[in-house]
């Protein structure tokens, strides 16, 4: 059998990535030669051993080449070629990237060119002519791949949870992979079964929002404070519990939020002793009807606003209920002002009528019919302008002049 060797594989791409590396050459019936490379230089850091073909070395940056063929002859004692092969060599960077934010969680049927694309980071840059491809395709969410930069765009299509991709960049035949995993979600919504609701004082109440489908990890959260008794499940958006003081109709905004974004819900609540007969009037023009307690709260609140008779309090129990803040001058009379997050502030919600809007931050004070000494069932009062006491009707301030002074009396 006649001399012969080869390297395996023909074809090197060698990375400049800090590690040695080794091209040998396969003998046969080689048993004494020597060997010469022809071709043109070997790369920077690469040496040719003469004794057994092998050639070695660590690349560097000074070592980057295009893919280059080198001749090998296996040499006699007289210089005679009694065996030849080809290796080629190719060195260049190892195209490493990430996609530092994945897990990467879209919203469904949604745009993403521009600049909303997923764009990877490179530890030495992009360099011209590495493609990238994907695996498994992306198509299958309706997003694709730039081959040239790894940018993925697209628009979704479809609801996915946590799919992983592999993504390969490939710089001249040196390869570098990393993974990625995207879910598909729906953009948050919130509904629930209605929007006002009338609650009755010490029954348990239980007001869960329409279950959508596709969201996760969404969290719920309220304007302001419920009624005595009752707790926003975050997790959930149902609230629950057992209402224990009355209240008038107040206006919440419910907000529930996920990675992708916020939605808005604007409901009513209100707390009753007793069910109730039909609304005492209701017009076209007047958004929500005037009920018995309404119209009981504004005549307390009217009633309390007045200073009690205190004219049998010593001084020192005067300067007491001063300190309490139950004095002529503590507010008794309520109305809500302030920010959380209400329709004003929050574009595309219908603005309130006649509903009072909750709020966390109120300038005055709401105070419990306990604190006027007024018997029953503890209530917290507030005074709704758009309210009158019923059989209230506003007193006729027209003057007239009939040629006498006023005010007119008999003795005038």
């Amino acid at each position: 059998m006649a001399a012969s060797f080869y390297y395996d594989p023909s074809i090197n791409y060698l990375q400049i990535d800090g590690s040695l590396h080794t091209i040998t050459a396969k003998l046969t019936n080689i048993i004494s030669a020597t060997f010469d490379v022809s071709g043109g230089l070997l790369p920077f850091g690469l040496t040719f051993d003469n004794n057994n073909g092998n050639i070695t070395g660590t690349p560097t940056f000074p070592s980057i080449s295009p893919l280059t063929t080198y001749i090998i002859n296996a040499l006699d004692a007289e210089n005679n070629i009694i065996a030849s092969t080809t290796v080629q060599i190719l060195i260049d960077i190892v195209p490493e990237f990430y996609y530092i934010n994945t897990p990467f969680v879209l919203a469904n049927n949604n745009q993403y060119t521009g600049t909303d694309i997923i764009k990877p980071t490179y530890t030495f840059g992009n360099k011209v002519g590495t493609k990238y491809t994907s695996s498994p395709e992306l198509s299958n969410i309706g997003l694709s791949i730039n081959q040239d930069n790894g940018n993925i765009f697209g628009l979704t299509n479809t609801i996915i949870n946590k799919q992983n991709y592999e993504i390969t960049a490939n710089n001249n035949n040196i390869l570098y992979k990393t993974s990625i995993t995207i879910s598909v979600e729906n953009v948050p919504s919130i509904t629930y079964p209605s929007t006002n609701f009338i609650l009755m004082q010490g029954e348990s109440v239980s007001i869960i929002p329409n279950q959508l489908s596709g969201n996760t990890n969404q969290v719920y959260s309220i304007s302001c404070k419920l009624p005595t008794g009752l707790t926003l499940n975050s997790a959930t958006g149902e609230i629950s519990g057992i209402p224990t003081v009355l209240t008038t109709v107040y206006e919440y905004t419910v907000r529930v939020s996920d990675i992708i974004g916020d939605a808005y819900i604007k409901i009513k609540l209100s707390v009753i002793k007793t069910e109730l007969a039909p609304p005492v009037r209701s017009n076209a023009s007047y958004e929500d009807a005037i009920t018995n307690p309404a119209i009981q709260m504004r005549r307390k609140a009217e009633i309390l606003q007045h200073k009690q008779n205190s004219s049998k309090l010593t001084k020192q129990q005067y300067l007491a209920l001063l300190a309490k803040g139950n004095g002529p001058y503590s507010k008794r009379v309520w109305a809500t002002q302030g920010d959380a997050f209400t329709s004003s502030n929050i574009s595309g919600l219908p603005q309130s009528g006649s509903t009072i809007a909750c709020n966390s931050q109120n300038r005055l004070i709401h105070k419990p019919t306990s604190s006027s000494d007024v018997p029953g069932p503890v209530v917290n009062l507030f005074l709704d302008p758009n309210v009158q006491p019923n059989g209230y009707t506003a007193p006729n301030r027209k003057r007239v002049d009939i040629g006498f002074k006023w005010p007119f009396s008999s003795g005038n």
